[in-house]
C-alpha cells in the first residue's frame, strides 16, 4: 500500500507485488474495488460516487 501526500482526502494506492490472478486483481497488480477511487474517478463509467473512497474510510 502507498499512500498520497492528501490522505485520507484521496485513497490508497493498492497493489499486489506477486504475480497472481484474481477477478479484482489487475495483471500488473492493481487492485479493482471501488472504494479506492475517488470520487471524481470513474474509470469504468458505472459507479456512483457514494460507492468510492471518502476521508471516513480507513485502511
Amino acid at each position: 500500500m502507498s499512500f498520497p501526500s492528501n490522505y485520507p482526502n484521496s485513497p490508497p494506492l493498492v497493489r499486489f507485488t506477486s504475480e497472481m490472478w484474481h477477478p479484482n486483481v489487475y495483471p500488473d497488480g492493481r487492485v479493482c474495488i471501488s472504494i479506492l477511487y475517488a470520487p471524481e474517478d470513474d474509470p469504468n463509467g458505472d459507479e456512483l460516487a457514494s460507492e468510492r473512497w471518502t476521508p471516513v474510510h480507513t485502511v
